[in-house]
This record gives structure tokens, C-alpha cells and sequence, in this order.
């Protein structure tokens, strides 16, 4: 047989540096205080002996796999994909790995994956949009499994969330059409379970009473958050004489300006069509979206950390963590020419 290089150790790490195993451990693992001459004696032992530590046996010492979870219900809306890439940027510069794991909406499924994720010593998950009852989800964080919410509420008080301000954006979003000199608004809705759904509608109906609009439930109908549910629910407000709409996602917009251009109606020249999320595709639709901005990458650079922050055992102090807003005006909103559809 010929001859095989074994691995260098930690024992071989020692020796090279004249220190003891559990020196080099502390080093590598960033505990302890290690004078500024041991941790360089033991870095360049390291580089020329090309050690690489076992991380199967790293996690059995310290309980830390250096691997987070990202638990999302599809990957079809581009909203997280810029999730995740913020997420995995911000997890890989903290040493950690980030598993994608898509629930479908299924709480029986989100449950299955926390409780798997638990068992392998995953150092925590951050999880959007789940249904999963909130007690439910609290025996996890009171077995010492960190969670941390993002974008969407799970409604649990043992649960940290970071997301953008949906009541402000819906009536910054509203308070533009108004502006235009619009009064008859419609809101196509997102899915009714979900609490940004309610937070959106809440602050549609803010800024028309702000502004001593009496706001018609007649003109609000449900979607889901997606191209299909947009169209169908603008399907369902054809005949109610609004001028424009605001709709709870950029996706349901679109499905909105495919609905009233079926129908013959022309974006803004007969409706005025704001969205929420600012969509990178949003400024290529035709005509390119009004829309609200939430910052996708800072709302995934703060959970992320605030996740790693719990799974080092930090105490978080603030539980809940809103980030603003903005109005992007592009050319989808305009005054009203004429009574709409």
C-alpha cells in the first residue's frame, strides 16, 4: 500500500506551538483570553501544518454546530429569495451554514422540521410566515431551541421579531393615492390569516379616516399574495367604481394591472395601482410599480444576528424590532382622469 498522509491534529497543533490541547481549543473557538504571543504561535502552527478542526467533534464539545435554518412556506416569491440571500451572506461572514427548509404552509410540516432541526443540534431557525399555533411553537424556545421571526408575525411573546412597519407602509401607500386626489381606493388584501394582512388593511383604513375618507368595505377584497389572487380578487371589485387600488404585495399588483388591462382599463390612466415590497421586477412592469420599499437585507441582517445572538446564549432585550418604510414613485400612479371601473 503506498503511503498516506495522515491529518494533522490538535495534539500536533500543541506540539509545533509548544502550548497544551486545551490552549489551542480555546483559541480556535474564540473562548477564553489567549495572549497576543500563544494565539500567533498557534495560528502559524496551524497554517503550516494545514490543520483543519473536526467540526463533527467541535459540535460535541461545544453544543454548536455552526448551522442555522431558514424555514420559508415556498420559494416562489422573489421577496425571499432576497431574504435568503441576506440571510447566507450574514451567516457565512459568522462562520455558520444556512439550511433551506420550505414548509408549503403546512403546520404539521413546520412542526416535523423544528422538531428535526432540534435533534441534529442546529443552532437555531428563523422562520417566516409559519402557521403553526403559537404555543406550539413556544415548547420549542422553552426547550433552549432559539427562534427568530421575520417578515411575518407568529404572534408568540417567547418569539423576537424583525420586520417592516406594515400599518406605516399601508398608509404611506394610501396617503400617496389620496394625494393624487383619489378617494374611491381599493385594497386587494393578502391572505386573511396572516397578521400583515390585517396590519396592511389597518393602515389602509387609517390614512382614508385620517383624511375623512369613510372607507368602503366594499371596496376591499382578498388575495393571497400572489399574481393569481391579485387578479381574481380584481376580478371581484370590476363594476364598483374605484380609481385606484392598493395592493397588499408587488405580486398581487401585477395580477391586478393584468386584471384591469383585460378588462380594458389602462394603468394610471384609468387606475392608479400601488403595491408593497419593491420588487426588483417591479420597476421593469409596464407601467414600471409604485410601491412600498421594506428593506429585505437589513430585515435579514438583524434576525440573523439575533439569532446567532441567542443561540451564544446573549439576552435580547427587545423583542420586537420594526424598521421603516419607504414610497417608491414610479409610473403606475397618476391623478384620476375619470371614474374607474
Amino acid at each position: 500500500m503506498g503511503d498516506r498522509r495522515q491529518r494533522p491534529t490538535i495534539y500536533d497543533v500543541a506540539r509545533l506551538a509548544g502550548v497544551s490541547t486545551a490552549t489551542v481549543s480555546r483559541t480556535l473557538n474564540g473562548t477564553g483570553q489567549i495572549a497576543p504571543a500563544t494565539r500567533a504561535a498557534i495560528e502559524a502552527a496551524v497554517e503550516q501544518l494545514g490543520y483543519r478542526p473536526n467540526t463533527i467533534a467541535r459540535s460535541l464539545v461545544t453544543k454548536s454546530t455552526q448551522t442555522i435554518a431558514l424555514l420559508l412556506p415556498d420559494i416562489t416569491n422573489p421577496f425571499y429569495a432576497s431574504l435568503v440571500s441576506g440571510i447566507q451572506a450574514c451567516a457565512l461572514e459568522a462562520g455558520h451554514t444556512m439550511l433551506l427548509c420550505t414548509t408549503e404552509g403546512d403546520p404539521e410540516r413546520e412542526e416535523q422540521y423544528l422538531s428535526l432541526l432540534r435533534a441534529k443540534q442546529v443552532d437555531g431557525a428563523l422562520v417566516d410566515g409559519l402557521v403553526l399555533p403559537p404555543d406550539r411553537i413556544a415548547r420549542f424556545v422553552e426547550d433552549g431551541f432559539p427562534i427568530v421571526c421575520l417578515d411575518r408575525d407568529v404572534d408568540s411573546a417567547s418569539v423576537p421579531l424583525v420586520q417592516v412597519d406594515n400599518r406605516l407602509g399601508a398608509r404611506m401607500a394610501t396617503e400617496h393615492l389620496l394625494s393624487l386626489g383619489h378617494t374611491r381606493i381599493a385594497h386587494v388584501a393578502g391572505a386573511p390569516e396572516l397578521r400583515i394582512s390585517e396590519e396592511r388593511v389597518e393602515g389602509y383604513r387609517q390614512a382614508l379616516s385620517a383624511l375623512g375618507v369613510e372607507p368602503d368595505p366594499g371596496l376591499v377584497a382578498v388575495g393571497s399574495f400572489t399574481e393569481e389572487g391579485g387578479y381574481r380578487a380584481t376580478r371581484t371589485l370590476l363594476g364598483r367604481g374605484f380609481s385606484a387600488v392598493f395592493a397588499a404585495n408587488d405580486l398581487s399588483a401585477i395580477g391586478v394591472i393584468n386584471a384591469l388591462a383585460e378588462g380594458g382599463w389602462r394603468v394610471p390612466d384609468d387606475v392608479s395601482v400601488v403595491g408593497f415590497d419593491d420588487l426588483r421586477l417591479s420597476a421593469f412592469t409596464t407601467p414600471p410599480l409604485t410601491t412600498i420599499h421594506q428593506p429585505a437585507l437589513e430585515i435579514a441582517q438583524r434576525a440573523t444576528q439575533l439569532l446567532l445572538d441567542l443561540s451564544n446564549g446573549k439576552e435580547v432585550r427587545q423583542q420586537r424590532h420594526l424598521l421603516k418604510p419607504e414610497l417608491v414613485v414610479r409610473s403606475s400612479s397618476a391623478p384620476p382622469a375619470r371614474p374607474g371601473p
